[in-house]
């Protein structure tokens, strides 16, 4: 008896609208309900892989903070190393974490408007793109050479003016060059960690 009135109620909260007033069919999208913009992704990205742009950045861009995509960047330069034998993901995510914290205190020192601790995580993950390239090179080449230097130092001068200038864009683009000295020595641990 109690198995049948199991199975009749199971079946019955089966049937109809399933959570409360919306119909199945009016509920959002699923990447929709997490925030997931793939159109803002792909244009942070394109700001990002193109720092001399003659077009003034968004301020759209510049004032929101995805962490989906610098997630993604992380997790694909961790991805990247393991094919080529090296196991670097706590390294990865412990300089990601100490740098954003760091950078984080210095640009709102430097600043005169605030920036939150998101907008800076998002920044330094989007400029990490470069450095997956190095890490998809550094898969098929050895770059413990002279070619390795010079990529390295190509791919962290990328970096550090990509996040230098999406951090400075709004505020006082006169600090550029000194948020970018910081920005070198925290990309360049990234680069270390790819070369060797």
């Amino acid at each position: 008896m109690g198995m049948g009135m199991g199975m009749g109620m199971g079946m019955g909260m089966g049937m109809g609208i399933p959570h409360g007033d919306v119909p199945f069919e009016d509920e959002p999208p699923l990447l929709e309900e997490l925030g997931i913009n793939f159109d803002y992704i792909k244009r942070k990205t394109y700001a990002v892989l193109n720092p001399l742009q003659k077009r003034s950045i968004d301020d759209e861009l510049l004032s929101d903070s995805d962490l989906s995509g610098p997630f993604c960047y992380a997790l694909s330069l961790g991805l990247i190393l393991l094919l080529s034998g090296k196991w670097r993901f706590d390294y990865i995510y412990g300089f990601g974490a100490v740098g954003c914290i760091s950078m984080y205190a210095l640009v709102n020192l430097m600043a005169v408007q605030n920036v939150d601790i998101y907008k800076t995580i998002s920044i330094l993950g989007y400029c990490l793109l470069p450095m997956t390239l190095l890490g998809a090179l550094s898969a098929v080449v050895s770059l413990e050479g002279v070619i390795g230097v010079i990529a390295a130092g190509i791919c962290v001068t990328w970096c550090s003016y990509s996040a230098a200038l999406l951090f400075t864009e709004q505020n006082d683009p006169d600090q550029r060059l000194l948020v970018f000295y910081p920005l070198a020595l925290y990309y360049t641990c990234f680069a270390l960690l790819t070369i060797f």
